[in-house]
């Protein structure tokens, strides 16, 4: 669905500008792709499970032999190795030789079931921790709209507040005047202070609601400083294309992030089910080594050793580990299915509510606009009927509540008809960043 504007703004308008700062700013998109970047690294450490592995080795020490010997066999031993010492009053010759050895040992693996369930469980996993990526990135354009739209709601309802207190207070003083020159009776000014009253509790909760508002922003794009541009009066009120909620529904089942990102995650878990069982199942790995050590004669000589063989490993009995690990992974598999169907079902009702509240929301800005219309009239009318004398101050007193009432629920139908598009629209899984600048484009420094 798209909202129909005659051209885009030239330039960025606050939300736009607000927006970009939350890119740069959000902690929420923040953690979610520092997530992303750690999830994604899971499978290059899966993939390296099945990748020839490279060992280096090497050592230097000192050893001490000693060998009975008699004095015919000490010659003989002292000219095989010059560091030979025999014992005083010992047949004993202790020989000392410093020796040097390296070694380069390569592995590869032939098969194993659980290394390559780790790999399909990796792959499942960054996927899913990009679609969490992806609906973080939409998440953030609704709610960086939703804090716009709450600042301007809030400005609405205390200028509205506003303007109802300064009217109040006209009636209220013309109501003591009336009763000073006797035209007027007491009951009409109590009833006047009373409405006036009420209308300075609604300012102060108003001021309030408008601080909360721009504490809001403030928490998504940090500090700013921006003047938030008010919402055009005249902006396109147009139907979801396609016009049938189902096709909503389907779409939104299928390219929604966090469907998305809760199937991949069941797939996952799954996968890791296969994986835990293959700890109990035969690894077949090729070895290739080659080493070389150097010492004296008299305890070798120099050496050189190249091996090249198959290892077959086959864990028989680990104490029911397996068994017991399977069967966790089985519980987190139902339970990741669970949040799946929780992830459908939640989906599914949100379309269905901003499907109803764009179709309803053109109703209902309709409505406002009429009642706003007819509220006045009514003002208008009630004022007249008291300066000929055939009306009450109570009727237009509540006139006049009732017109600024309907003025409060005009404004705010407006910014819940936009809302409404944006959240159909993440819901769906299509919501980018030209939505918001078609919003942009509303807002009067976009004219």
């Amino acid at each position: 669905m798209a909202l129909a504007v005659g051209a885009a703004p030239a330039c960025a308008n606050d939300l736009l500008d607000l927006y970009r700062l939350a890119l740069a700013r959000d902690a929420v998109l923040q953690a979610a792709t520092y997530q992303r970047d750690a999830a994604i690294e899971v499978r290059p450490q899966a993939l390296a499970q099945l990748l020839p592995q490279i060992d280096a080795t090497a050592s230097a020490g000192r050893e001490r032999e000693g060998l009975q010997t008699t004095s015919a066999t000490s010659a003989v031993t002292t000219t095989q190795a010059a560091n030979c010492v025999l014992s005083s009053g010992q047949q004993t010759q202790y020989c000392y030789t410093n020796t040097h050895a390296y070694g380069l040992t390569l592995t590869q693996t032939l098969w194993s079931f659980e290394s390559f369930s780790r790999l399909q469980e990796a792959n499942f996993r960054a996927a899913s921790a990009q679609a969490n990526l992806l609906g973080a990135q939409q998440s953030l354009l609704l709610r960086v709209a939703t804090a716009y739209f709450g600042i301007l709601s809030a400005k609405d309802q205390l200028a509205t507040n506003r303007r109802a207190r300064e009217a109040f207070s006209a009636l209220l003083n013309q109501a003591k005047v009336r009763e000073r020159i006797g035209t007027s009776p007491r009951s009409d000014v109590a009833q006047a202070q009373a409405f006036y009253d009420a209308t300075e509790q609604s300012v102060i909760d108003a001021q309030n609601a408008l601080d909360d508002a721009e504490l809001v922003m403030t928490e998504i794009v940090g500090p700013h400083g921006a003047d938030v541009a008010a919402l055009r009066e005249d902006i396109p009120l147009t139907a979801p294309d396609p016009a049938s909620v189902e096709e909503w529904v389907t779409s939104a089942k299928q390219d929604n992030p966090a469907v998305r990102a809760a199937q991949l995650q069941a797939q996952a878990q799954q996968r890791d089910i296969a994986a835990q069982r293959g700890r109990g199942l035969p690894t077949l790995t090729l070895n290739v080594s080659t080493s070389h050590s150097w010492q004296d004669q008299a305890f070798g000589g120099n050496q050189s050793l190249d091996a090249v063989g198959i290892s077959f490993n086959w864990p028989l009995f680990q104490s029911g580990a397996v068994s017991s690990a399977v069967r966790q992974s089985r519980a987190l598999y139902r339970q990741a299915e669970a949040l799946y169907d929780t992830a459908q079902r939640d989906t599914e009702r949100l379309t269905r509510a901003a499907y109803r509240g764009v179709v309803t929301g053109i109703s209902r800005i309709g409505a406002a606009k009429r009642a706003v219309e007819s509220g006045r009239q009514s003002v208008e009318a009630s004022q007249r009927n008291v300066e000929f004398g055939t009306g009450s101050v109570f009727d237009l007193l509540n006139a006049q509540n009732n017109y600024y009432a309907t003025q409060r629920a005009y404004s705010q139908t407006r910014y819940d008809y936009l809302t409404a598009v944006l959240t159909l629209k993440q819901q769906a899984g299509r919501l980018a960043e030209h939505d918001l600048e078609v919003i942009d484009g509303l807002l009067t420094g976009g004219l």
